[in-house]
């Protein structure tokens, strides 16, 4: 966790959240850096952004239902405390911005600063959707593919930006023009270095936050990734703890990670999500699935309750809970819609963040873990860590992971 906190910093930020939110009128409150809004405490960073995620909940309901003919993206801005929503049609701001108050009538609609957009978002993603197959049917160096908020374009990452740029100029593919094949206006730039990212031996009810091993992973190795959601199967209420899908193949035994020459059996893999990079792991032959989760790193760990799951929006700032590291805060959403290849060649989608104080985002062993934000010290899980690579991080989302996979959070 980011604990690097001046006091010089927290004077200024908590000085200048009271002004922004106990009168949002307020003449020229004073304006926070993102790297101040990064060395706030989870709570403090809650007390400045709910008003905002209240917001981005509301217009992107409205903007994936009925006006997602006009809807490019939004992005929350705690820097200025609005909320910037892009529509390719401005035309239709009045009705988009009567259809969010509908939506929830408690919003502060004052926060919202809407902007013109170019492609919608519904576009971009089955652009980058053709884009990411083309790469699969034959390399083209393309590492993963990003939709910006303002709809502009698709921000191409590639491992090698000059072939990947070549196969994206419309002349450079005879046969099958890949641009003509995506349609969209397209960025390339370098790909980051990413790799597919336990409380070491945990029991019953399972949480987030601990250490899990294969059945062949031994005494030494003492664990490969991190329990990420607790959940219960909507059709029976049966257990199950969710963790990436790249960790461990299907029909395989869980453990908790090795301690003291021992572990403890969890249950056995039994549905995945690829494209959400998740596989379930059946407790009910062990125990019980639990909404808590593992906070911090030994020995100071505690347990703190989950509550509920919600998508992540660019500007926004989220935690996780990975074995490895501990917990790491101060994650700021830079693209929320992502795709990408793993390492195991199959594609994934999901939300990309970097950390803003510098440190190292998430360690080897820290996949599956759970990524959430916390706001009037409520954690609210947001999805599973995935990939990461230096101040880089890549999950996948909760609510999807749960409609895909016929779950719920667990109480």
């Amino acid at each position: 966790m980011s604990t690097v906190r001046g006091a010089a910093v927290i004077a200024v930020t908590l000085v200048a959240t009271t002004a922004m939110l106990g009168n949002p009128a307020a003449a020229d409150p004073p304006q926070l850096t993102n790297e101040q809004i990064a060395a706030m405490s989870s709570a403090e960073q809650g007390i400045l952004l709910q008003p905002l995620r209240d917001i981005a909940s509301a217009a992107a309901t409205v903007g994936a239902a009925s006006h997602s003919n006009v809807f490019s993206g939004l992005e929350l801005d705690g820097t200025t405390g609005t909320v910037k929503i892009y529509l390719t049609d401005l035309g239709a701001a009045k009705g988009f911005l009567a259809a969010v108050r509908k939506t929830d009538p408690t919003i502060e609609a004052d926060r919202i600063e809407l902007k013109q957009g170019s492609h919608t978002l519904v576009e971009l993603k089955s652009a980058s959707e053709r884009l990411i197959g083309e790469q699969q049917r034959a390399d083209l160096s393309i590492e993963s593919v990003a939709v910006p908020a303002d709809g502009s374009n698709l921000r191409v990452r590639a491992r090698d930006v000059v072939r990947a740029a070549e196969a994206l100029t419309p002349s450079a593919v005879a046969r099958r023009p890949v641009a003509e094949l995506v349609g969209v206006p397209t960025v390339v730039e370098p790909a980051p270095a990413m790799a597919d990212a336990s409380r070491r031996r945990d029991s019953p009810q399972w949480i987030s936050g601990a250490a899990l091993s294969a059945s062949g992973t031994t005494q030494s190795e003492g664990y490969d990734c991190t329990s990420g959601l607790p959940a219960r199967r909507k059709s029976d209420g049966r257990s199950f703890l969710i963790t990436a899908g790249h960790c461990f193949a299907n029909s395989v035994t869980i453990y908790t990670g090795w301690e003291s020459g021992g572990r403890n059996r969890i249950g056995v893999t039994t549905t995945r999500s690829d494209y959400y990079d998740a596989v379930a792991i059946d407790t009910s032959s062990t125990g019980t699935t639990a909404s808590r989760t593992w906070d911090g790193k030994s020995p100071t760990y505690s347990v703190n309750d989950v509550t509920s799951s919600a998508l992540s929006y660019t500007g926004d700032w989220v935690c996780h809970t990975g074995y490895a590291t501990g917990v790491v805060c101060g994650i700021q959403v830079t693209t929320s819609w992502l795709t990408w290849v793993g390492s195991n060649g199959i594609t994934h989608g999901g939300v990309e963040g970097r950390q803003r104080d510098g440190l190292t985002a998430a360690r080897n062993g820290d996949s599956g873990g759970l990524v959430f934000n916390v706001s009037a010290n409520v954690r609210q899980a947001r999805g599973i860590v995935s990939q990461s690579g230096g101040t880089n991080l890549r999950w996948t989302e909760a609510p999807a992971i749960f409609n895909i996979l016929g779950m719920s959070l667990a109480p």
